[in-house]
């Protein structure tokens, strides 16, 4: 029976703080509640405001950033690469936009691009590796100088690099050029424009795609990072052109200043999507021809933003 009273009791009062609930809203408390939300919203108003004017004011510095290097500082890479012949090579998946701004800019800068080169996601695919080492066993060309303690992947890039590329310039498309990219077509390994090699490049251009969702672990571009480091070591210089998020953790730059070896001898620059970062990759295609390497940009680029010839004080 006291239980019975307790239960009565307790519902009893839960009606009545509800009915006082709704006289207080209807009543006293309704102006306060409208004033409060009326508030409320002035205020959210006011935040998306100037959260609205902060982004307006971010784009326009950003703007007048990369007008400011296009126009006043765009005759620095002026000549700096006359008549030097690059090979363009695109990691899967890079962006076109990414790969014709930087094209543009070395044009400018006095380049010839003489083939532009697609690799294939199959390339790096680890279910093709024996295809793979099979084709560079098959394709190697007797003045292919391969080292012995080299990757399978490098030995790949080794070869490419002999099919696009040389040490020296005045070289030509020959029959074993033919035969290399004949050969990686035909697996379709990659694709070619012009599909016919002409003059074989001297510096090389590689474009770095953006990582894929979610990010991989690092150690997954290890075959990619050693078929750069091949490239490199049949060319006269190697450049590996991304945006932030490829120096990032997930990123290929980031993989590639990872390798100690590969620092040593390819360059990097990770805001090629920039003109600041476009003129920098000049500028680095320009070092490697020199003999020199260095990693370039704003995320972790130990050498800082460019190189130190261009510098007017150190970073």
């Amino acid at each position: 029976m006291i239980d019975f009273r307790y239960h009565i009791v307790s519902i009893v009062a839960i009606f009545f703080a509800l009915g006082a609930g709704v006289v207080l809203g209807a009543g006293p408390l309704k102006s306060t509640g409208k004033d409060f939300v009326a508030s409320q919203a002035e205020k959210d108003r006011q935040q998306l405001a100037d959260a609205r004017a902060e982004l307006v004011q971010v784009k326009a510095l950003d703007k007048y950033r990369d007008d400011y290097v296009a126009k006043v500082t765009a005759g620095m890479t002026t000549g700096k690469l006359t008549n030097k012949k690059i090979a363009i090579v695109t990691m899967p998946n890079a962006d076109n936009d990414l790969t014709n701004s930087v094209q543009d800019e070395v044009e400018k800068a006095g380049a010839v691009v003489t083939t532009k080169v697609a690799l294939d996601a199959k390339l790096f695919d680890t279910g093709q590796r024996q295809l793979v080492e099979s084709l560079v066993n098959q394709l190697v060309t007797a003045d292919m100088d391969i080292p012995k303690d080299s990757t399978t992947y490098q030995r790949a890039g080794l070869l490419l690099a002999r099919g696009i590329a040389a040490k020296e310039d005045g070289k030509t498309g020959d029959a074993d050029s033919t035969k290399v990219i004949s050969g990686m077509t035909g697996a379709k390994l990659l694709s070619l424009k012009p599909s016919q090699i002409k003059d074989r490049a001297t510096l090389v251009l590689v474009i770095a795609a953006k990582p894929p969702t979610p990010l991989p672990d690092n150690s997954t571009y290890n075959d990619s990072v050693d078929f750069i480091e091949g490239l490199d070591t049949g060319s006269a210089g190697v450049v590996v052109a991304g945006t932030p998020e490829t120096a990032a953790d997930g990123g290929i730059i980031k993989a590639l200043r990872s390798d100690s070896d590969a620092t040593k001898i390819v360059s990097s620059v990770d805001v090629a999507d920039i003109p600041a970062g476009q003129a920098t990759v000049v500028f680095s295609l320009v070092e490697q021809a020199e003999g020199k390497a260095g990693q370039y940009g704003a995320i972790n680029a130990k050498n800082g933003v460019a190189p130190s010839a261009v510098q007017t004080k150190d970073n």
